[in-house]
């Protein structure tokens, strides 16, 4: 059995980026972000702990993709999961379902977290039956 996989963030880390103290629920709330987005990432980029401790990834990149994901999920659970818009001064909520990703990652935060090839070459072209 392998030992589970490190969080790559902690609560400090949101904190910072949200300038602000959590408290009480917010800190069980962010916990478990963390937990599920830090095992979502390891899923979705392949051997990004060797990557980060050979220098191959930095660190604080993963960070800030981490923090964003989460800050973003704590935002929606702020706002409430189902809650699409309201409106003031008569009380008046739209809902809509629920997005099953609280927790995402856009391909532009995970692009440079992805290893690259070694050949990653452009476009190409081959024509069958032609002279050289």
């Amino acid at each position: 059995m392998t030992a589970p996989l490190p969080n790559l963030v902690a609560i400090s880390d949101i904190e910072s980026r949200l300038g602000t103290a959590l408290d009480g629920p917010e800190i069980v709330q962010v916990e478990s972000l963390i937990e599920y987005a830090t095992d979502k990432l390891h899923s979705l980029v392949a051997d990004i702990d060797i990557r980060i401790m050979a220098g191959a990834l930095r660190a604080g990149l993963v960070r800030g993709t981490l923090v964003t994901a989460i800050c973003r999920a704590l935002d929606t659970l702020r706002v409430g999961i189902r809650v699409r818009s309201e409106q003031y001064p008569e009380i008046s909520t739209t809902y809509a379902d629920a997005d099953a990703a609280l927790v995402y990652f856009t391909e532009d935060e995970l692009m440079p977290l992805r290893p690259t090839g070694a050949g990653g070459g452009g476009a190409f072209s081959i024509r069958p039956g032609g002279a050289l």
